[in-house]
């Protein structure tokens, strides 16, 4: 997986685009009054670099090291700083410590899926919100980019019965059809499952 997406990112355009998320700008509100932030599976660093832009203490995760260093490349260029962790998410062991998880389009094996809510709503404090934007399994009819193996997909029937199993208040959940323009991998309409979620107070 690491060399997979290694060299995917050996190019210097960023792939993804330097904006961030529509999904996670829209919903910024949320984030901006968090004193720490994590972003899982963060790439190129293009939410990471918007969010520490705002004035938030933000690390990234990601299995590319290849892709984390155009993300400090880019953090300098923002004069902003950001801590990287070069790991597989199955390796981070998560404190609740963040008041903000963000993640967009983490690609994982279907017997993993269910480790990512898990390990995100375990890294935040009480009251943290995790926000997120996946490609659904409806994305395999779609030309718009995200996996073509329906295994690295999303059933929101199956994050509704992981999300009841968590201490967490659900802020959003839903599948919708959105147009994506990020960079030159994610373009046209999509399928997307979209999920806010905020830790219960005592958790």
């Amino acid at each position: 997986m690491q060399a997979f997406w290694n060299e995917k990112f050996q190019t210097p355009q960023m792939i993804y685009g330097e904006t961030p998320n529509a999904f996670i700008k829209e919903h910024v509100d949320l984030l901006v009054h968090a004193k720490r932030c994590i972003c899982l599976g963060e790439g190129e660093g293009r939410n990471a670099v918007y969010l520490a832009d705002l004035g938030l203490n933000v690390e990234a995760l990601d299995a590319s090291d290849v892709a984390l260093a155009k993300l400090r490349k880019r953090a300098k260029e923002h004069y902003v700083a950001i801590k990287t962790r070069h790991t597989l998410l199955e390796y981070w062991q998560p404190e609740p410590i963040y008041d903000a998880v963000v993640c967009t389009y983490l690609d994982l094996a279907k017997n993993e899926q269910m480790m990512l809510f898990e390990k995100a709503v375990a890294a935040l404090a009480p009251e943290g919100i995790f926000i997120a934007e996946l490609f659904s399994e409806s994305q395999i009819h779609f030309n718009s980019g995200g996996p073509k193996n329906a295994l690295l997909l999303y059933d929101i029937n199956a994050i509704i019965a992981w999300i009841k199993r968590l201490p967490c208040k659900v802020l959003k959940l839903s599948q919708e059809i959105v147009m994506l323009n990020e960079g030159t991998q994610h373009v046209g309409r999509a399928s997307v499952i979209r999920i806010i979620l905020k830790k219960n107070l005592t958790a």
